[in-house]
């Protein structure tokens, strides 16, 4: 049987290696667009910095790898076209610029997201970029040393947008976050995401919100400031649109594939289409949130690989199945860790939830333990009958700990009694003597038994 897998980052190559491990007797081949293939897109930023000095390891296997598992992958090749009814697609060998057809037996849509770049005055300048991909990396690299920038802007105060100032303060470049909406991080709620705020503003990120781009304005083809919708002109060498992505689903779409809600590839809970033999995965495709039962879109690395692992099984012949996302996100920007799992306060309300809440302080360690760091924690319940809805943290240590187990709460459909009960691992270096969640959670249960 031939498997082909359109798509070679996260999902596809994990699709790969787990169809050729459930049947190495399969035909697998990959066909991918760019030049590079399983490569780690998270890293980039601190390539960028030079945290990670070594551009290479963000890059997990090459071609050669994948062939000695019989896998063979086909960079700077891009697949035109498919036709579901003869199974085969169209592809274009980006090398010499031939095309050819390929049949197959069964598919793997792995094709991605790109970023959203609006179609502005002065977009194509010099100095204007995204980071979403290797080659975007190599702008990066190829940029910074020639035009050396002092002053720099980033449309949008999302995850990538905020790891990328940290990246420019690193540099010694002046940064100004631009973000339309009210405040940044929009998926937060307001008070934890006033806490990242107030810390940007600390290091001497500057921020306008409630504003938008409106034009880029250039000198001999290179970026000198931007216009903002409400009249403002900074003055940038550099300016990162970071605005969000939008998955890639024009194969998909042409070739009679359906999409779901959320504009991404329709998937059931083995990742397959709704066209026989015809599989999905990675940032192309939507999946369910576990809490709501509603269609979502999240493209992030971790689920991708987790949905390349279903899809690579089940084409080969398995019965996996992914049963969806809580929504679990963390990220860094200069000392602050920002993570969250589950249901905002706002969403959980929007989801018609009775959402009760409550904001802590907590700490990584004893009180009396040396090197202690504090963190916000806020935990969102259910009033109906106290099941935890979501968490966010923000802090300096222990927030990827505290989300991990609200995830696993989340996955075990606790409530806060239940999380109040906890038993939790104790050492003085590694905890307070009753963790941050417990006491979070039995704050939260008194507030639910009080009403």
């Amino acid at each position: 049987m031939r498997i082909i897998v359109i798509g070679g980052v996260a999902a596809g190559t994990k699709a790969a290696a787990k169809a050729h491990r459930v049947d190495p007797n399969n035909e697998i081949i990959l066909y991918q667009d760019e030049s590079e293939v399983s490569y780690s897109a998270c890293g980039m930023p601190y390539v960028i910095s030079g945290v990670i000095a070594d551009e290479r390891k963000v890059i997990i296997r090459q071609p050669e790898d994948f062939a000695k598992d019989g896998i063979r992958v086909f960079i700077r090749h891009r697949v035109l076209g498919i036709d579901t009814g003869k199974q085969q697609l169209s592809v274009r060998n980006l090398q010499d610029n031939t095309n050819f057809t390929v049949s197959y037996d069964r598919l793997i849509i792995a094709t991605g997201a790109r970023p959203i770049v609006p179609n502005l005055e002065g977009i194509t300048l010099e100095g204007v970029l995204t980071l979403r991909n290797i080659s975007d990396l190599a702008q990066f690299k190829a940029l910074l040393p020639a035009l050396l920038p002092q002053k720099a802007v980033i449309i949008g105060a999302g995850y990538i947008g905020l790891e990328l100032a940290e990246t420019f303060h690193a540099l010694n470049i002046k940064t100004t976050i631009i973000e339309k909406a009210p405040r940044i991080l929009p998926k937060f709620d307001p008070e934890m995401a006033q806490r990242v705020h107030d810390h940007l503003l600390e290091n001497q990120v500057e921020i306008i919100l409630g504003d938008g781009l409106a034009k880029l304005n250039g000198s001999n083809g290179r970026i000198t400031s931007v216009e903002t919708e409400l009249g403002k002109t900074v003055p940038a060498d550099l300016v990162v649109i970071a605005i969000g992505v939008k998955p890639n689903t024009e194969l998909a779409k042409q070739a009679g594939i359906e999409l779901g809600v959320t504009g991404a590839v329709k998937v059931d809970s083995s990742m397959a289409t709704n066209v026989a033999g015809v599989y999905a995965a990675g940032d192309c495709c939507e999946t369910i949130n576990r809490i709501t039962g509603a269609a979502t879109w999240m493209p992030l690395g971790d689920i991708a690989n987790l949905q390349g692992r279903v899809a690579g099984e089940n084409v080969a012949g398995g019965d996996a199945r992914f049963p969806g996302i809580f929504g679990t996100a963390i990220f860094k920007t200069f000392k602050l860790t920002v993570a969250m799992t589950g249901l905002s306060e706002q969403s959980a309300l929007e989801s018609d939830f009775d959402p009760i809440s409550i904001v802590t302080e907590g700490s990584d360690r004893a009180r009396y333990y040396p090197g202690r760091q504090g963190f916000s924690l806020k935990l969102i319940a259910d009033r109906k009958d106290g099941r935890l809805l979501g968490a966010q943290a923000v802090g300096f240590e222990g927030v990827d700990k505290m989300i991990d187990i609200a995830a696993t709460a989340l996955l075990g459909k606790l409530t806060c009694s239940d999380l109040e009960n906890a038993d939790l691992a104790y050492s003085p270096p590694f905890s307070p003597v009753l963790s941050p969640i417990i006491v979070a959670a039995g704050v939260l249960n008194g507030k639910l038994a009080a009403r």
